[in-house]
């Protein structure tokens, strides 16, 4: 089945304020009549500080603006005149918003121009670097292409692993005892996947099932309230992916020699290990024991290479 991807092209100043008011300590001082056609369109913020001095070439206009001690020292040891002059030089690029951090006190007279612009203004008390890192996180996450995928997302030795199969297959099984060896529950059944400037996969649970699980036969756990706290966390990357294939007691199986398939999300290719289950299976070991091996591969270290070579140079060293 094609995943159905999800893309943020823009943000509108109003959403933007409704998301991230408590997250950046946002605080409105002027230019609210522009939040609804000021939109951000950029995953990146930009300090306009020679856009400030009247430079402009390859100015980040869709950017987010922002601006602290230093650009508002500079700004005010103009004359008024040329205050405006450098903030209306700004908006004339239609950009989306400033804020101005590190709690720089805004003389009125700005406050008034900015409000006759419609081009919205917040502060925040947070510092320019602080502010720069919360927004960066925010934006990555939210213009970042999304999906929905089916499976049960846990974290095994720093590992994110997708496990897949029929629920017939007792994933719920496997992954209670997962997580009572101290493994970290992310997702059950549902993943919200991600996919950063850093190409790397982020999952998540969704919001209103963040700590539940349901287990097969029983109904509905809430894993803090069995386990604790440490058996959850809001995300992961996800580096592995492992599927459950029904099979029979008599099947011969895998040797072990071969190397794991791919799986991909969102355009990242991933590591796709099939576990062939029979009924008895202790699905439990199997996923640790192969998560184990995938983080020796990712450090050079591949068991069946190794055996490969030792049996060539066997066959060399007795003629066979």
């Amino acid at each position: 089945m094609k995943e159905l991807v999800k893309i943020n092209h823009e943000l509108v100043v109003r959403r933007f304020f409704e998301m991230t008011q408590k997250l950046l300590k946002l605080k409105i001082i002027a230019g609210q009549n522009g939040f609804d056609t000021r939109k951000i369109a950029d995953r990146a913020v930009n300090r306009p500080a020679l856009a400030l001095t009247g430079y402009f070439k390859h100015f980040a206009q869709k950017r987010l603006q922002y601006s602290g001690f230093c650009e508002l020292s500079y700004l005010l040891d103009l004359d008024r005149k040329d205050q405006l002059k450098a903030i209306g030089n700004i908006d004339e690029r239609e950009v989306p918003c400033f804020v101005v951090t590190d709690r720089v006190p805004i003389p009125q007279y700005l406050i008034d121009f900015f409000d006759e612009k419609s081009l919205p203004l917040f502060s925040t008390a947070l510092s320019s670097v602080e502010f720069i890192e919360q927004a960066t996180i925010f934006f990555d996450e939210y213009f970042s292409p999304t999906t929905t995928i089916f499976g049960t997302l846990i974290e095994i030795h720093g590992i994110g692993v997708l496990i897949q199969g029929l629920p017939t297959l007792s994933k719920s099984v496997c992954t209670v005892a997962l997580v009572e060896h101290g493994h970290t529950l992310i997702a059950d059944d549902v993943v919200c996947v991600s996919c950063g400037h850093n190409k790397k996969l982020v999952g998540r649970s969704k919001k209103i099932s963040y700590g539940f699980m349901e287990f097969r036969g029983i109904g509905l756990l809430q894993l803090p309230d069995l386990f604790g706290m440490q058996s959850i966390r809001n995300q992961s990357t996800i580096d592995l992916v492992i599927r459950f294939e029904e099979t029979l007691p008599h099947d011969a199986g895998k040797s072990g020699l071969e190397e794991p398939s791919s799986y991909e999300i969102l355009g990242i290719t991933l590591p796709l290990v099939t576990l062939p289950l029979c009924p008895g299976s202790d699905s439990y070991r199997l996923v640790e024991v192969t998560t184990m091996l995938q983080l020796l591969r990712a450090n050079g270290n591949n068991p069946a290479e190794e055996i490969t070579k030792r049996l060539i140079a066997h066959m060399q060293e007795n003629n066979l």
